[in-house]
This record gives C-alpha cells, structure tokens and sequence, in this order.
C-alpha cells in the first residue's frame, strides 16, 4: 500500500516518561533521570507583561474560556495530524471544536506536507542529558533538510516577529536530537494553523538558526541558576 508520508526509522527513539506537577513538567530519561521540560523552562523565563495585559483587558473569565477552546482546537488539531502521518484512520468528530481542529490540521497537512520528504518520528521524546527534555511534533526531512517541525494553532495569524519563544523551543529539540542521535539538524520549522483557515510555514535555517540555539542555551542558564541546577557545558 502506498502512503503519502514517507516514513523512515533512522534512529530508535527513546520512550520518556512524563511528570506533571505544580513546579511544572518533568521527563525521566532512560537512565531515571528527572529533566525540566522546554515548555517549563520557556514559560519560566519569557517576558508575560503582554499576556497579563490581555487578561486584565478582556477579564480573567473570558481569558479562560479563550484559552480554554484553543486548548481544545490545538488537541484536535495535533491528533488529526499525527493520525495522517502514522497512517492511521481518523476518528470521527464528537464536537464542533474537534471539527474546527480537523479542518485546521487538513489545510496544514494539504499545503505543506508534500515538503515532507522523510518522517523520522511523529511526537518524539528528546532530552539533552543532564539539563532538560521534551517532545516535539516531527524529526524529519522537510524541503531537503534535516529539521525539527513543530505544529501551532492560532485565533490569529502571527508575524514572525511575535514567535521567537517557538523557534528557541524547536533549538532546543534539534541540540537534544543531535547530542543523543548524532544528528545534524539544519532548520527548524513552523507550520501553524488559524481558526479562520489561514496557514503559515515559519523556517529558521543557517545563521540564524545557530543564533536561536545560543539563546535557547542562554534562557536554559537562566531558569538553572534560578531553580538551583546543575548546567554542564555544551
């Protein structure tokens, strides 16, 4: 049977197991190590004044219920899509929520996924031994180039200017991927999704992609000294 993905088992992914608690979320590596996750360490170094503006603008009430249904889209959304790729049936929709994410993750995968050349792993544990882990949509081959791509959903479109938190996440994946696989990511890519049907492909690639690596590395130093963490050298 043919596939319109192409998938390719080039290395053999490591299973983490993930801990979820009020100081944030953890993976244990294979060897029983616990590492804060990206998303933690993200959230606990990133400049929150404009989201606490939004909040105090529209009330907390109506943040939640906001952030709430994205939430909800975004599941749907990544379900559908990795179903695609692991070439198995989609299940039937049991909200208008699942619906919206259905349609946002076929006009994502419509657009863009004839650039996946190779997939390597669809929602891929990775974790750079002693700092941090976590787990990102795609290791594969996009436009010719081994990346790391992450799916995003959005009320909006954004501008490239607003998602730097995105691209020191996908970083910080690639730095994991190549110390444990050997690898040699070149690029990082978005492809993100709006509620009102828009897509958007965001690549990272050359100089500036080694330039997000460093300030990935910078943020990662940050929340070690402040949570009192070991930071072994790269």
């Amino acid at each position: 049977m043919a596939y319109l993905i192409n998938t390719f088992k080039r290395y053999k992914y490591h299973s983490l197991t993930r801990l979820d608690s009020p100081e944030g979320r953890r993976y244990v590596t294979p060897e029983g190590t616990p590492l804060p996750s990206v998303t933690t360490i993200l959230d606990r170094t990133k400049d929150k004044s404009h989201l606490d503006a939004w909040v105090k603008n529209v009330g907390q009430g109506e943040a939640d219920r906001i952030k709430n249904e994205a939430a909800s889209v975004g599941t749907h959304m990544h379900g559908c899509l990795e179903r695609f790729i692991k070439h198995r049936p989609l299940e039937v929709p049991t909200s208008w929520l699942a619906v919206r994410g259905y349609r946002m993750a076929m006009a994502l995968a419509e657009k863009y996924f004839p650039n996946l050349d190779e997939v390597w792993g669809c929602e891929v544990s990775v974790y750079y031994p002693g700092k941090y882990a976590g787990s990102t949509d795609l290791a594969a081959v996009y436009r010719g180039k081994p990346s790391i791509v992450d799916f995003k959903q959005t009320n909006k479109m954004k501008q490239r200017a607003w998602i730097e938190d995105y691209f020191h996440q996908l970083a910080a994946y690639a730095l994991a991927h190549d110390m444990v696989y050997g690898s040699d990511i070149q690029q990082g890519v978005i492809l993100m999704a709006a509620q009102d049907g828009q897509v958007q492909e965001f690549v990272s690639v050359g100089r500036e992609w080694e330039q997000y690596k460093q300030a990935w590395l910078a943020r990662y130093d940050l929340f070690a000294a402040a949570h009192a963490l070991a930071a072994p050298g790269v």
